[in-house]
């Protein structure tokens, strides 16, 4: 039987995150206070994975930073997509000419091997050692077992439905309720197809492209794909991987996905190629950082719901991203007061807004509080919705990307009639037995 896991204190803390905008005293609040670079002239590097909207934001907190420390200029690397990043990363990391600040995700142990242990920057050039500059409990999922800190939180962030509301409601459907089934997500699927015009499917097909809604799943089954239990312990089995891949394939079946041909037209991973923006579908998986982005790519009204209902608890409020520093840089002063100036100051923060998620800084989520969209008010709202089925963020699989990688093409096999449903949850189980052990 898997350890049961004890949500309460964390789920309490991350939802505290959320809600508390007063400053504490003794709050950095100004550029004023940052600390100061004792190093002399340095060039340093940050790359970085999303969309054009988050690299012109990203491109211009890095001008306030020189601006703050002229000594120090930063060269800006944005690499496109997740894929694409780790892909660029990896290359980058054999050849011996990674940047300084690299942007991760919950997969940051993969590459810990790379990475500067930042304990001695606390205090000094890291200003994020006490609530009242970042909340602590930000650092503990990028803290190993010794006690090393190795990146640093740039918020929390958690998975949503976001839906074309302007279309359903154009469509004369009731919008979708928070917290149903899943047999009544697929239920209002149906309904919701009978009254959409031809060719527009209810959901995107996220059967394959999002390993954390799986993991969700899985974690809802009372069998979470990977946990440190034991020194590092898999709960998965194949029954509930053909259980998620034939719920899957039926909605394929009933028109409530598209088809193959349409749901490979999109790379999904942000508004420039999505099924739903495109108007192919009305209902797709989101990070909620993202929802912003996904709202300025459409001039239809989008809003979100929570993700289906079920089984044990599962909704993780987790760490969105993190950056770390290179432990080959040659200038981690500069890159360490980088760091600090991205995740603390209030400059960058009203620039930065929610992009990554809701900043860890009290500081920062006060500066940003007063110019709260209508989007930024549902994302609270989706963590109010799940407060009382959420979990503590769990590990990332061994391997996470190449995980990522193999889920799509495993996906793509049963969507084309090329792997029978129970052939692909025999393949994705042995990939998850290959991935803990490589």
């Amino acid at each position: 039987m898997m350890r049961k896991i004890n949500t309460i204190a964390l789920t309490a803390l991350l939802a505290l995150m959320m809600i508390i905008y007063a400053v504490p005293a003794g709050a950095q609040t100004d550029s004023e206070e940052l600390p100061e670079y004792t190093g002399g002239p340095a060039e340093i590097r940050m790359s970085w994975w999303g969309n054009d909207d988050r690299a012109e934001r990203t491109l211009a907190v890095i001008e306030l930073f020189e601006a703050a420390y002229p000594d120090i200029t930063v060269i800006g690397e944005p690499n496109g997509g997740a894929g694409d990043h780790f892909q660029i990363l990896d290359t980058q990391l054999a050849a011996d000419n990674a940047p300084d600040v690299i942007q991760f995700g919950g997969n940051w142990p993969d590459y810990v091997q790379y990475l500067e242990p930042l304990n001695d920057y606390l205090g000094e050039q890291l200003m994020i050692d006490t609530p009242e500059t970042f909340d602590q409990a930000a650092l503990t999922p990028a803290t190993d077992l010794d006690g090393n800190l190795y990146a640093v939180s740039l918020g929390t962030n958690t998975l949503v439905l976001v839906y074309n509301k302007t279309m359903i409601e154009a469509a004369g459907v009731d919008l979708p309720e928070d917290n149903m089934t899943w047999e009544e997500l697929i239920e209002y699927g149906r309904t919701l197809k009978e009254a959409l015009p031809e060719g527009v499917a209810p959901f995107v097909d996220n059967s394959m492209n999002q390993a954390n809604y799986l993991s969700y799943f899985y974690t809802q089954q009372g069998e979470p794909i990977w946990t440190l239990d034991d020194g590092g312990t898999s709960y998965a089995t194949v029954e509930t991987a053909e259980a998620w891949l034939q719920m899957w394939a039926d909605m394929r079946e009933e028109g409530l996905i598209p088809d193959a041909d349409t749901t490979y037209t999109y790379t999904e991973d942000g508004p420039d190629s999505s099924a739903l923006i495109a108007g192919d579908a009305a209902i797709n998986l989101v990070w909620s950082n993202q929802v912003a982005a996904y709202q300025a790519a459409t001039t239809d009204e989008l809003s979100m719901t929570t993700l289906p209902s079920g089984g044990e608890p599962a909704y993780a409020i987790q760490m969105s991203q993190y950056l770390g520093i290179n432990n080959n840089s040659a200038n981690k002063e500069a890159a360490a007061l980088f760091v600090n100036f991205f995740v603390t100051s209030p400059e960058a923060g009203a620039i930065l807004e929610t992009n990554r998620g809701v900043p860890s800084s009290p500081v920062v989520r006060q500066s940003i509080s007063e110019q709260a969209t209508d989007i930024d008010a549902a994302v609270y709202h989706i963590y109010d919705a799940v407060a009382d089925r959420t979990v503590p963020q769990g590990p990332n699989l061994p391997n996470d990307q190449e995980f990522v990688n193999e889920l799509e093409l495993i996906g793509q096999q049963v969507a084309y009639g090329q792997s029978s449903v129970e052939q692909a949850a025999a393949d994705l189980q042995a990939l998850i037995e290959r991935l803990i052990v490589k």
